[in-house]
Formats: structure tokens, sequence, C-alpha cells
């Protein structure tokens, strides 16, 4: 099994089919926001208050320079052990620390803090027990992070039984940091505030990095990111901020957020004109991948995109792949969902592994 090196041949009529279908399965998913769309609340806003929000972001230059928006603290916060069994002659234990992430937006600081369960940054570790293991993170999607089905989609019994200790980073406001309110539960993303939204991924950079000091101070050895749809946004992000990695794995990952994952599809209590709407995208896009480049190696990347994806646009994919000058790569026959040549993913996964020195190469 090779990486691409290159974007590859166009794919065939066959292949073209296929993708057909997996999009068509991913049709299905994103028919379901737009089903929900008119049963939710409309934001209660005027105009005035919103722009005033969305100027800071501006006025404090973050959105020409996006690395300054982002806090990675440097500071081991108090953590404790919440729970803790018994896992294939290991443990699997829930870790909890505060999340000491504040708001650059002040205007916004009382909205953000009201959400209690959010205050407390967690992380789910499944561990042999012994220190200096070679220690996996994983990125769940959006609006997953449960961790028995987490355990499931990243394989972890896989993973530990390869020696590798595997960890569950939980994003802000899922599993148990997401508000009570069902009707909020998809709160990460929201087209009609991205303001919140901007937030949302600095608190996740602030407490992922939090996250890792954590582990190396639990006795973790070597670190590494794989991240899946929005976790494979937030592996490419903090890739572009920090390397403190050894490597960061991008499974069908977003990088773009458009049509309705957008501020053109937002329901607000107002007009929204062309001169706004372009600076409500150029906000929402602050924390896209597409606006850094990464500070660990470009052989320390892999990516594993679907050509039909709809989900996550392969597009995007693509265009961060050259900006990021062709990381290891294996572009794939279907959609998000439904994929043609699934084991090809597996083996690349477990090759890239192999290089990276966290698992006995076969």
């Amino acid at each position: 099994m090779r990486f691409h090196k290159t974007s590859g041949a166009a794919p065939g009529l066959l292949d073209k089919a296929i993708n057909g279908i997996g999009g068509l399965v991913d049709d299905a998913f994103l028919t379901l926001p737009k089903f929900l769309k008119p049963f939710k609340p409309q934001r209660e806003i005027d105009r005035k208050t919103y722009e005033q929000q969305v100027d800071f972001y501006f006025d404090h230059h973050y959105v020409d320079q996006p690395e300054t928006f982002f806090q990675l603290p440097e500071t081991l916060p108090e953590y404790s052990i919440a729970s803790e069994t018994l896992f294939l002659g290991g443990v699997r234990r829930e870790i909890i620390f505060p999340s000491q992430y504040a708001p650059r937006n002040s205007l916004i600081t009382e909205r953000f803090f009201s959400f209690p369960e959010n205050k407390t940054a967690r992380l789910i570790q499944w561990a042999h027990g012994d220190p200096g293991r070679k220690t996996l993170v994983c990125l769940h999607g959006y609006m997953l992070g449960d961790p028995d089905q987490a355990e499931k989609m990243f394989k972890v019994k896989t993973l530990f039984q390869m020696g590798l200790d595997v960890v569950l980073f939980i994003t802000p406001f899922h599993w148990k940091r997401a508000p009570e309110e069902k009707m909020r539960r998809g709160m990460f993303l929201q087209p009609d505030d991205v303001v919140m939204t901007c937030e949302c991924f600095g608190q996740a950079m602030h407490d992922l990095s939090q996250s890792i000091l954590v582990l190396k101070d639990m006795g973790a050895g070597e670190t590494g990111l794989i991240g899946a749809s929005l976790g494979g946004y937030n592996a490419a992000l903090f890739a572009s901020l920090s390397d403190r990695i050894a490597f960061a794995a991008l499974m069908v990952p977003a990088v773009k957020f458009t049509g309705d994952f957008s501020p053109k599809a937002a329901k607000l209590p107002f007009q929204v004109d062309k001169a706004f709407l372009n600076r409500l995208n150029r906000l929402w896009t602050l924390h896209s991948p597409l606006n850094f480049y990464p500070k660990i190696s470009q052989n320390r990347i892999l990516v594993i995109a679907s050509r039909g994806d709809k989900l996550c646009p392969f597009v995007y994919v693509h265009e961060l792949c050259e900006q990021w000058g062709w990381p290891k790569h294996v572009f794939m026959t279907g959609g998000h969902w439904l994929v043609a040549n699934a084991r090809e993913r597996g083996r690349a996964w477990y090759r890239f592994l192999s290089e990276m020195g966290f698992i006995e190469g076969k």
C-alpha cells in the first residue's frame, strides 16, 4: 500500500457513479437540518447588537490575523479522575478539569458562561497503566462524542491491543458538555451566531491544548491526533497552531462550512444585506484550516477523503492538500458515509501509524 503523492487521476465512469451514490446518502443526512430549520426558534437579537459583536473581531485584527485569536495555554490545569472501570487488562477513565477558556469577545462573555455543563472539560482514556505509552487522541464529529459510540468508530479495542493508549477528547458543547435543552444540542456550529461559533472553536483549541498537558502529566508518551469530519477540521486546525503533537490524521475532514452550515442559510430577525453577509462569512471562516499552514512536517499528516462527500465537500479537502504541499493522502470513491474502498482507508491508516513509529510494521 502506497500513499498517493499527487492529486491522482480523474475518476472513471464507475467511480463517478459510486461517488454519486455516496453523495445521495449524504443528501439524506443533509435533509434533516433542512427539515428541522422551520422548527428552530428564531434568534432574538437586533442588527446593531449583532454588528457590534461581529465588529469586535475585525477591530482587533483577528479576521486578518486568525492565528492571533487562539489561546494555547502552557499551564497545567487541576484535573481529577471522575470514574474508572476495567478495560482489557487496563482501565477506562473519565478525566475532568475546569475549562479555563474565556471568550476573546467580552460582549458575549455572560452568554458563553451561561451553560454550566460546558465549563468542565472531559477526556475518556483507555490506558494500559504504565507510563510512556504512545497515545492517540481521537477527535469526534459534530453532534457525536458519546464514548461508547466513539469506541466503535475509532476501533479503540484494536488500537489498544496494538499497544496504544487511546483518548477521546470531548469537544465543547458535546456529550456531557452539551446544554440540557435538546434544541441547543447543536450549538457548536451556529450559522445564525458566527460569534458564538468562533468562540466555540477557540475553546476547543484551548481545551485540547490543556488536555495534552494533562496526558503528559499522567505519563503519556508521544501523542498523535486522529479526527473525523468536524474532528478532522479540529485536528487540522490544531496542527496549524501547535507542534506538540507527533502527527495529525484527518478522516473525511471538514475544511470549510458552506451551504446550510453557513451564514447564508441563517435565520435572523432582520434583513441581512450583501455587505453584512460578507462580513459574517469572513468571520465564519476565521478558524478554517485554509487560513493556516501546519506547524508539523507534511510527512506527519495523513488526509483520507471521499471524492463524492457532500457533508464535507471534497473540493475544499483537495484545496487544503494543495495548499499544504500534498501531505500523505488517499482519495476514496464514495461519499461521507458510504465508501466503496473502506479497506483501503484502514490499510492507509495502519500503515501511517507504523511509519510514525506508533505500532509495529507488518
